[in-house]
């Protein structure tokens, strides 16, 4: 009853979660709505990035944590500056340059550890903040492809299929799974429970080849074999990102990212996007 209890909470968090998102993507074109995006985009980069800094702190690496929230919002809000000039296309890269000058201006008076904490910082940076600047991307394809294409339904399509693996794995292996997957990472994964993590995301993918086989003309193009394609895809490595965050929680032995009710912190809800928002970005730019 305990787990269903822990069940309950993850359910009603991911449903009100999606609801908010929902209502938010689909009023994301109004240029009021498009600077909150950047703005709230800015704010979980810099969360995240503080729950990934504290979590250094408990194997003694010590992380220039203001320089990285700063190069955060600053690469987030380029991609806004991308939106609305496309002649600034390629600041992105200017950024990522000077945040490793910065980087490694910033340890030549802390020589001591610098391999490690450099490694680290330049780790967290592609972990963290390069898949939630493509998920901005997504919602805002006019950025990466000249064609008409519905970012807001993509992004709905990376957010509903990555979830509903987590929820639907997370019941059916509550419910009768028995054999681990990883027990020293993640003792509660079991194979039963990624079986049907996959299951649900190959079906909530065919779901979305429907309104787009019904809908030709809204935006949104799915065959039914990328539909299986993608949807197998964001099965797999939601549930590895899932897995590569419990990693670190384990290394650092911490159970949640951040002492937050219903859902552990911003990483905890972020892990799986992490891995998968790279992966529907990579098939837009394909389009």
């Amino acid at each position: 009853m305990e787990k269903f209890a822990d069940l309950k909470k993850r359910f009603i968090f991911s449903v009100c979660a999606i609801a908010f998102f929902t209502v938010f993507v689909f009023f994301s074109q109004h240029i009021i709505v498009k600077l909150f995006v950047f703005a709230i985009a800015s704010v979980i980069g810099v969360w995240a990035i503080w729950e990934y800094v504290a979590f250094l702190k408990t194997k003694m690496v010590d992380l220039p944590f203001k320089m990285m929230a700063t190069f955060t919002v600053l690469l987030i809000c380029s991609n806004g500056l991308q939106m609305f000039d496309v002649s600034l296309y390629g600041i992105n890269q200017i950024m990522l340059a000077l945040f490793v000058f910065s980087i490694f201006l910033y340890y030549f008076s802390k020589v001591e550890g610098a391999i490690v904490s450099i490694s680290t910082c330049f780790f967290g940076i592609c972990y963290i903040l390069v898949p939630i600047s493509l998920m901005v991307r997504i919602l805002y394809p006019e950025t990466i492809i000249s064609i008409p294409i519905n970012g807001r339904l993509w992004l709905a399509y990376l957010l509903i299929v990555t979830k509903i693996t987590d929820i639907g794995g997370y019941f059916l292996g509550t419910r009768w799974g028995k054999t681990k997957i990883a027990p020293r990472i993640s003792p509660g994964k079991t194979i039963v429970g990624a079986f049907g993590g996959l299951v649900f995301a190959l079906l909530t993918s065919l779901v979305f080849f429907l309104i787009s086989y019904f809908f030709p003309t809204i935006g949104f193009h799915l065959t039914f074999a990328q539909a299986i394609i993608l949807g197998a895809l964001l099965g797999i490595f939601g549930q590895i990102g899932d897995l590569a965050e419990s990693l670190l929680k384990r290394d650092a032995k911490v159970k949640d990212s951040n002492k937050m009710p219903g859902f552990g912190g911003v990483l905890d809800s972020l892990d799986s996007l992490l891995f998968t928002a790279p992966i529907v970005y990579t098939f837009i730019k394909s389009m």
